[in-house]
């Protein structure tokens, strides 16, 4: 008997230190972003092919515990990643356009395309009438302004040195970047952009490298990066006012193995974990 009750305590508590919600349902999910109580999933489409214009890409619609409400909220997009809003705007990125949504009709308000654009990636808003896009492939990021329909150069960072920009993440007058290697020949590094400085200096986060692509706060005010990892074994990373990192562990959230960790998302509470690969998201208590 007391071994039964002690195996009964060990399998709670195995199953109370489980806290990952996994959602399923997806086609490729690349990016999460919340709004007034909508939480939307942005799908790259039936084939992990981020660049392909095949115009089955679509915009998900989910409540805050994740209940899908719409699994094609909107559709007849190419391969859309990065999303944030403005008001009532929900804006996406589709390859090398820039589009803009209303929420509550579904219309389409924005429609730009990105002269030279390759592979842009995640949205950041700089205030209200002002986005900034970055471009992964080209090493751009780009300054939308969303009133006037017009993009121009916000800062070009040397990829070769640091990576493309993937995520993006505003903080006062510091941009930090998350940086990826489209080319896949090598890794990329963590670094910010001081928007007080005349030329925009860029320096790196401490020595963080990788495939990284998504970025957020934690609960304390630390970094949480994304990085797709060797093999696709994609971990999320700690980074610290220091610069120095660590491996957030997720097995303890009952996450073994984790597929493409894309553009995640925070909502102060939760860490949204689109699993690219896996056409799952995750949810879990913000680290």
């Amino acid at each position: 008997m007391k071994k039964a009750i002690k195996c009964l305590g060990l399998c709670v508590a195995l199953l109370a230190s489980v806290n990952a919600k996994d959602i399923s349902g997806f086609s490729h999910p690349e990016s999460v972003f919340a709004h007034k109580g909508n939480v939307f999933v942005s799908n790259v489409g039936e084939k992990l092919a981020p660049l392909e214009k095949d115009n089955d890409g679509f915009i998900s619609r989910l409540d805050s515990n994740g209940q899908i409400i719409e699994k094609k909220f909107l559709s007849n997009l190419d391969a859309p990643k990065g999303m944030n809003a403005i008001g009532n705007v929900l804006y996406v990125v589709d390859i090398d356009r820039i589009k803009g949504f209303d929420i509550k009709s579904k219309k389409e308000v924005l429609n730009i395309e990105v002269n030279g654009a390759i592979f842009l990636n995640a949205i950041e808003v700089l205030n209200k009438n002002t986005l900034l896009v970055s471009d992964t492939g080209t090493g751009i990021i780009h300054e939308v302004d969303v009133k006037k329909g017009e993009v121009k150069e916000f800062v070009k960072i040397n990829s070769k040195i640091y990576g493309g920009p993937n995520g993006l993440l505003l903080k006062k007058n510091v941009l930090y970047v998350a940086g990826y290697d489209p080319s896949g020949s090598g890794p990329a590094k963590l670094y910010k952009v001081d928007l007080n400085t005349k030329n925009m200096n860029v320096t790196q986060v401490g020595t963080l490298q990788g495939a990284l692509d998504g970025i957020v706060f934690a609960k304390n005010g630390d970094l949480l990066v994304s990085d797709w990892g060797a093999d696709m074994k994609g971990v999320i990373y700690r980074v610290d006012s220091k610069g120095n990192h660590s491996v957030v562990n997720l097995k303890k959230e009952g996450i073994e193995f984790m597929g493409g960790p894309a553009d995640i998302y925070s909502d102060g509470k939760k860490l949204w974990i689109p699993r690219m690969v896996d056409n799952q998201v995750s949810v879990i208590d913000l680290p």
